[in-house]
């Protein structure tokens, strides 16, 4: 009798089913854990406001746009809309991935994890502007400001989905 478990479908099953959630779980090692989320999305609401106040320039959000086409684009596509393995970084995935968190979250993910192959292989301002771009492609205007490429500076901001 055979083992089941050496089944060369179940194993490449299993083994598919294992690589298409990595990103997704990766994703909540670096948010707060959802506890803190509400105490801490309101005290930088009261701080400093939301990424509704017009928190990036245009200027950085061009720069962002041709930073994410060589770095990001090859699993995120053009359009943002992901490969069905890595996420999707518009609309209502985005929203629903950030609400409630920091810019400064949103760019401490971003810098650990990404390229892939090579996290933290940007310079900061390289992910500041990344994050402006990803805001202006959800939508959210933009100011006078720049974003700024620490952390500190990004954590007053709060990701919302409406002003």
């Amino acid at each position: 009798m055979r083992n089941p478990s050496l089944n060369p479908c179940r194993r490449l099953s299993a083994a598919f089913l294992i690589a298409s959630l990595c990103p997704f779980v990766a994703s909540f090692v670096v948010a707060p854990d959802s506890a803190d989320r509400s105490v801490h999305a309101s005290t930088l609401t009261v701080q400093d406001g939301t990424i509704w106040a017009g928190v990036y320039t245009d200027e950085q959000a061009q720069r962002g746009m041709q930073t994410y086409e060589q770095e990001c684009a090859a699993c995120h596509l053009d359009d943002l809309m992901g490969d069905g393995i890595a996420p999707s970084l518009i609309g209502s995935s985005f929203f629903f991935r950030w609400s409630d968190l920091s810019v400064g979250d949103m760019y401490t993910a971003i810098r650990t994890t990404m390229p892939q192959g090579a996290p933290a292989s940007l310079s900061p301002s390289g992910y500041a502007d990344i994050s402006a771009y990803l805001l202006q492609k959800n939508n959210v205007p933009a100011g006078d400001n720049e974003l700024p490429s620490d952390v500190d500076g990004l954590e007053g901001i709060t990701i919302t989905e409406a002003q």
